[in-house]
């Protein structure tokens, strides 16, 4: 804990630092267009719902300090998914301790018998960290939110009685009643309801996997086979050893559903992020099947307690819309970040346009210097497997202060990465210095990148929406220049534009 704070502290005296450099004009360890934590500490995303032309997000919060304990539910409103309102805390620590994640439902048909169908019940589902508190337990709230009835345990069959982890609830339309997936740790257990009351045991998925990977937070959803009358079944699932160097990530598999367990069709191991920074997600419960969003923690255990931010720690990626689209004989989420984030589009700028790098650096000075942005660039693909191609090209953040972010692909290992290796302060290169990234090549003659920076993080959607990278990172300082890299080759750089994000 000493060095955990000593890191701390470090963090904070830069951020003073260059806070005054720069006159004090904003916090670069606060993002602009991101959920955060205007105080103490924010946590992984607790119940996801759309609610009477709402979203509502629910996340971990200690309500007293910047650093992980002392959990209380947290409570925003937001009806485009940028703007948010923060509301009063929604569920508090009790005797029995403090709470961990879980999920949140409209009980639109006053099933639970809890409210009436001109008082809708919103109920909570949670567990607690405390092993006194093993089991799943229950409350609602007549008034959107704002006040809680705590009710207890829920009644499960065949309660396997280890600590469970997140229960998620979903409305299931194909046979009219509640599903509900949670962890044990070591495998994911179904029950069904009618009532959110009584809870029927269904099954038990494991994976067969060697890592030892811990599972935590779920998400079972049905979604359309894009451009197809058919539907598959994803279960994404939280895992405690991911593809970033072991960092924790979100795992999904795509199957079917007997309406009683659930059956992958596919083996392939695929990730919903490849960063470092997109843990314990999940999508929004009262959309359409046709409209998933997702929404995941900004932040991971290696450092989420060391990280800049003494006045507020924390907070959610950008929200992305999730498609799932047949790709040779497998389904795969493919990932935008969701649309409504052009309502904040300012100014835009081009950048280049028909432009070949031959193992050279081009350098523009940033037309949006200090403000967050989303950068697009179009790459040739064509015969890129050629001995011609560059072997590692893309896109690199120069800061004022030196400090810099780079945002390639390696083409020989078909490997899209992050590297934030030149803006990490020595006290954590061990734990975000590292290199992370996710392998897919296209066969298309061209290929997008979309990168969002904004003031702490840079977020990388690519391959129409096929790989997606996550990254905090902490320049500190203003973005001075844009520099366009290929290295040991060529690259084409088709177009390239920057857009202004104000908020």
């Amino acid at each position: 804990m000493g060095r955990l704070l000593s890191y701390t502290l470090v963090f904070y005296l830069f951020s003073v630092i260059y806070a005054c450099d720069v006159g004090g004009a904003h916090e670069f360890d606060k993002p602009l267009v991101h959920f955060s934590a205007d105080m103490f500490w924010v946590g992984e995303p607790t119940g996801l719902l759309f609610y009477e032309g709402s979203y509502h997000l629910f996340y971990q919060h200690n309500p007293a300090d910047s650093v992980y304990g002392n959990i209380h539910w947290g409570h925003a409103v937001s009806k485009d998914l940028y703007h948010w309102e923060k509301r009063p805390i929604a569920l508090c620590p009790d005797s029995i301790g403090y709470l961990k994640s879980g999920s949140v439902v409209a009980d639109e048909r006053n099933l639970s018998g809890w409210g009436s169908l001109s008082q809708i019940p919103l109920i909570a589902y949670y567990t607690y960290q405390a092993d006194k508190g093993v089991g799943i337990y229950h409350a609602y709230s007549l008034d959107g939110g704002e006040n809680w009835t705590k009710l207890g345990k829920i009644q499960l069959e065949r309660e396997p009685g280890v600590a469970l982890n997140s229960p998620q609830v979903k409305w299931n339309a194909e046979v009219e009643c509640w599903l509900m997936t949670v962890s044990t740790g070591y495998s994911i257990l179904f029950y069904q309801s009618t009532d959110c009351k009584r809870w029927k045991y269904l099954s038990e998925f494991t994976v067969d996997d060697s890592s030892g990977s811990n599972m935590e937070r779920t998400d079972f959803f049905r979604i359309r086979v894009s451009e197809q009358d058919s539907y598959k079944w994803v279960l994404l699932v939280n895992m405690s050893n991911g593809p970033a160097n072991g960092a924790p990530a979100t795992r999904y598999f795509v199957g079917d559903f007997s309406g009683e367990e659930f059956i992958p069709t596919q083996n392939k191991k695929l990730w919903i992020d490849y960063g470092k920074d997109n843990y314990a997600g999940g999508t929004f419960e009262g959309l359409p099947d046709d409209d998933r969003i997702f929404l995941g923690w900004m932040n991971c255990w290696e450092y989420a307690n060391s990280i800049p931010g003494m006045n507020g720690r924390g907070g959610m990626i950008v929200p992305r819309m999730l498609n799932l689209v047949e790709e040779g004989n497998h389904y795969v989420l493919q990932s935008k970040v969701h649309c409504n984030i052009e309502k904040l589009y300012g100014g835009e700028s081009a950048l280049i346009h028909r432009k070949q790098l031959e193992s050279n650096t081009m350098s523009i000075n940033s037309p949006y210097r200090g403000k967050p942005f989303v950068l697009h660039v179009n790459y040739g693909n064509k015969d890129n497997t050629a001995l011609w191609k560059a072997g590692d090209y893309g896109v690199r953040f120069v800061a004022k202060n030196g400090r810099s972010i780079s945002i390639g692909y390696q083409n020989e290992l078909s490997y899209f990465y992050i590297d934030r290796s030149g803006c990490v302060e020595p006290a954590l290169s061990d734990w975000m210095g590292q290199l992370m990234g996710g392998s897919y090549r296209s066969s298309m003659d061209a290929i997008d990148w979309y990168i969002l920076y904004d003031y702490n993080s840079v977020e990388l959607v690519a391959a129409n929406g096929r790989i997606n990278i996550s990254s905090l990172c902490y320049l500190m300082d203003d973005i001075e220049v844009i520099e366009f890299f290929a290295d040991s080759g060529s690259v084409t750089i088709n177009d390239s534009s920057i857009v202004q994000l104000i908020k």
